[in-house]
């Protein structure tokens, strides 16, 4: 019954990308980059809505009133299910660019909206990440936020957490931004990163904590950051 729902949730999930996208199209060519921010706006709180929705996946969201929703911040999450991307994008009461890699740009349709509304990398080219760290650092600018799962990937392990990559922590000490951290609890459950085809309805749990200030820090402080983000998280987990 798994991989029937997930059989069913893709399905759900490419209509209503397929049904959106002509708007999405119209309003980018007759706005251009103005409309960027609503239809990220309509990406997050609507279309992802209506697909984990139909999905039957319920969010319960915990410390929301912690986050100043006119601030933008470096937002931090863990990794474990294809659905964290949705429960990330409804659970954050914020208007905010994902770092996307390369691969999620091939896929039809998608693809296009990643490409518009996302910050690219390739993870395996030393010169695009560098190139979409100083595009993150672009959108801050122009008063997004910016999403980075740190582990890098999806966790397929038995840790709660993998190895952290230090570049969201980079970032919010260069640009002084304060840190969100988001703690999905084990959305694994109902979407197994180990199997390819395994979705069930259920509940996550999505945990805000409050911002970790950067200001005045240096980048001999994004160790202890980082190791204060992997607590936070682990709080969460166990």
């Amino acid at each position: 019954m798994r991989k029937l729902w997930f059989i069913f949730g893709a399905t759900f999930f490419f209509l209503t990308v397929a049904i959106f996208f002509p708007f999405y199209l119209l309003f980018f060519i007759v706005l251009g980059k103005r409309s960027i921010r609503p239809l990220i706006w309509c990406s997050h709180k609507v279309v992802s809505r209506i697909v984990l929705g139909l999905m039957l996946i319920r969010l319960r969201v915990h410390g929301r009133e912690l986050i100043d929703s006119q601030q933008n911040y470096v937002l931090v999450a863990n990794h474990q299910a294809m659905v964290d991307i949705l429960c990330c994008a409804i659970a954050a009461p914020l208007l905010f660019k994902f770092l996307a890699k390369k691969e999620l740009t091939k896929l039809p349709l998608f693809g296009y909206i990643v490409k518009w509304f996302c910050v690219i990398v390739d993870r395996k080219n030393a010169d695009s990440r560098k190139e979409s760290f100083e595009n993150m650092k672009q959108a801050l600018v122009e008063d997004f936020s910016v999403f980075i799962a740190p582990e890098g990937t999806r966790n397929q392990t038995d840790e709660p957490l993998q190895k952290f990559y230090e570049g969201a922590f980079r970032l919010a000490i260069e640009t002084q931004k304060p840190l969100l951290v988001l703690t999905l609890a084990h959305p694994g459950k109902l979407n197994n990163p180990r199997k390819k085809m395994d979705l069930s309805p259920g509940v996550v749990d999505c945990y805000f904590d409050a911002p970790i200030e950067t200001e005045g820090m240096t980048l001999e402080d994004v160790s202890k950051v980082e190791e204060q983000v992997r607590q936070l998280m682990l709080n969460h987990l166990s």
